[in-house]
């Protein structure tokens, strides 16, 4: 199917960039910007598609990397308030 390992590297990449993307979706209250759907996505939504590709381990690791950064990002003062007092 892949004409050589960097081509199959490069897919991989992809699957999984998308779907930490339906987690950040997931946490947010935007809709989709491929679907244009909020929570649900439609059925050929790439988004989703990449995300039922994982198993039920690896989206429990995206979900956690995602909420993980989240965090901190949120807990970084010089990020939330970018006014010098």
């Amino acid at each position: 199917m892949f004409e050589s390992e960097e081509q199959k590297k490069r897919v991989e990449l992809i699957i999984t960039l998308l779907a930490k993307l339906y987690v950040v979706l997931e946490l947010s209250a935007d809709n989709c910007p491929v679907c244009h759907k909020s929570l649900t996505h439609d059925f050929a939504c790439p988004i989703a598609l990449a995300w039922s590709l994982l198993t039920e381990d690896q989206q429990g690791d995206a979900r956690n990397a995602i909420r993980a950064l989240a965090l901190s990002i949120g807990a970084d003062h010089s990020l939330a308030d970018p006014l010098v007092h």
